[in-house]
């Protein structure tokens, strides 16, 4: 796809998200509507939408009369072959990086976990459609697995001292929590729709459509109101997140593709890794550092100057990769 229409999109979505800055900003979108709009996105819409992803590409392949480039089984592969990329490069940046010890674990996770839903899923609809938003929701529910298993073991591991074991931790993973996660139940409906090829009564498949179109508009307006009040001078006082913020942002996505590029040759599945890869740090890392006593105002600072920075740096990775 040409950069230009990927510039496109992009300024389509910023402009979405300074509206909800504004609206933030005038106490249109005060933070108990924010509470509630993220409510509705992770326990509706963006389910909704996931279901959609998986009908659309079922439907297309069926009417294209076309085979299936990449099974959802291998798809899972990719998706857990990704995050291992992801890793070890996040302990390549913490090595290069030097943080205090007591911060490494936070570095770690907020390199290896992007905002796929709120970010990932509005950017990656409007460059790359449903193919590309199919591809997105099975590596965004190997994110839930991975969050509440890799990311409890990592986080809680220092949640009682700082040489508490990861079997510890291990125990302290929510499996009820990760199995009945929204994003997680709806890809499983999505891979039974897809891979049984059932066809839903048109009403419902039009109602899924509708309300998984709302999702994008909707996220980007609560990124940009969780955007509002932060004074941006005073996040650029910390050398290190700012060196943090080029290795991630830049440094990170380079690297990724350097390493998947050979490997994967799909014109929508490879693009679509690297617009993962670019995504600023999960609002989830804030949730984890407050649950497992981690660097809260660490956390806070990662996901606003990523999220503020990935504006420049997606597009220009995006030019450099894939023009």
């Amino acid at each position: 796809m040409q950069i230009t229409v990927i510039l496109a999109q992009m300024g389509k979505l910023f402009l979405i998200l300074c509206l909800g800055t504004l609206l933030a900003h005038l106490g249109i979108l005060d933070p108990h509507t924010k509470q509630r709009l993220t409510k509705l996105l992770l326990y509706v819409t963006t389910p909704m939408m996931m279901i959609d992803a998986f009908y659309d590409r079922m439907q297309m392949v069926e009417q294209q009369n076309e085979a299936v480039s990449h099974s959802v089984g291998s798809l899972f592969l990719i998706s857990f072959a990704f995050y291992l990329i992801l890793i070890i490069l996040s302990w390549i940046l913490v090595l290069c990086l030097h943080p205090p010890k007591e911060d490494r674990r936070l570095y770690l996770f907020m390199t290896v976990f992007s905002n796929i839903g709120f970010m990932g899923f509005p950017v990656v609809q409007s460059v790359y459609g449903t193919e590309g938003l199919f591809y997105a929701a099975i590596l965004n529910s190997v994110f839930n697995i991975l969050v509440y298993t890799f990311g409890v073991v990592l986080m809680g591991g220092a949640t009682d001292t700082e040489d508490a074991s990861a079997a510890d931790a291990f125990r302290k993973i929510p499996w009820k929590k990760l199995l009945l996660t929204p994003a997680v139940l709806c890809t499983a409906v999505g891979i039974v729709i897809f891979a049984c090829s059932i066809h839903l009564p048109a009403v419902l498949a039009d109602t899924c459509d509708t309300l998984g179109s709302i999702t994008s508009p909707l996220a980007m307006m609560v990124v940009g109101a969780n955007l509002n009040g932060v004074k941006i001078k005073e996040l650029f006082t910390n050398p290190r997140m700012n060196l943090y913020l080029l290795l991630r942002q830049l440094a990170v996505p380079l690297l990724f593709w350097v390493i998947i590029h050979p490997f994967i040759k799909d014109a929508v599945l490879a693009p679509t890794l690297l617009l993962m890869a670019c995504m600023p740090v999960a609002n989830t890392t804030a949730l984890f550092a407050t649950e497992y006593h981690g660097n809260e105002k660490l956390a806070s600072q990662g996901i606003f100057m990523t999220t503020l920075f990935s504006l420049i740096s997606f597009p220009l990775v995006i030019w450099i990769c894939v023009r």
